[in-house]
């Protein structure tokens, strides 16, 4: 946490006469002025800054928990404050014109790919959750988050299935690339070329999204539509 320091105490020696000419200005004229500045300068500050410190401090303890809250996490454990790198994409290029299929390519340092079931689900293994032109699922969430809200699906413990998934614009692999065959106009976008993104996250070996890292990668792409 931040430390604030908003002020301190006058440096006492500033601008003051020095001790010979003080001396000789007290027994000419014995008035409050000498006393008065010091006496004011040294109370004020250090008893502003005293009450301050813990204010902001709860203040931002509150802040952070309300981020928590809206972000849908349960643990401020579970906020990730640092830039995570390990991620790079290679191809398309950022925000280049593209031209259906696609290819979305990408390097990944510091993780061990593998297969879902394959080994008992840690942070730092698994495989990758690749978004189209829609958010990701929340940190912890599996891909059964897909289908909330659909009961057809939530009756049935085999759904969501690849082909589920895949008319959702959601797909997974154990690949670095993928390779999306049939990109659909964004809809209420009537423009001739469009802004497409794809969200790559990780998922641990038991299917939860870990953490909150995500990379995103922005291309454009014409109309699919003449309407």
């Amino acid at each position: 946490m931040p430390r604030y320091d908003d002020a301190g105490p006058g440096r006492a020696e500033d601008g003051f006469p020095d001790p010979g000419q003080e001396e000789v200005r007290v027994r000419r004229a014995p008035t409050h002025n000498v006393q008065s500045a010091p006496t004011h300068n040294v109370q004020s500050a250090p008893t502003h800054n005293v009450q301050s410190a813990p204010w902001r401090r709860v203040a931002l303890l509150v802040a952070l928990a309300s981020m928590a809250s809206g972000c849908g996490l349960a643990h401020l454990s579970d906020l990730n404050f640092r830039v995570d790198n390990r991620l790079h994409f290679l191809t398309p290029k950022a925000r280049s014109l593209v031209h259906q299929p696609i290819t979305v390519a990408w390097t990944i340092g510091d993780f061990t790919v593998a297969a879902p079931g394959s080994a008992p689900p840690t942070r730092d293994a698994g495989y990758f959750a690749v978004f189209l032109d829609r958010a990701p699922i929340k940190p912890g969430q599996t891909l059964k988050a897909i289908a909330s809200g659909d009961p057809t699906c939530e009756r049935d413990p085999k759904c969501p299935d690849k082909t589920y998934l895949s008319d959702h614009k959601v797909f997974t692999t154990t690949q670095t690339h993928l390779r999306i065959g049939l990109i659909t106009d964004i809809p209420g976008d009537h423009e001739t070329v469009q802004m497409h993104s794809v969200t790559v996250v990780l998922l641990d070996t038991a299917g939860h999204r870990i953490g909150e890292s995500a990379w995103e990668l922005d291309f454009r792409m014409h109309r699919v539509s003449t309407v």
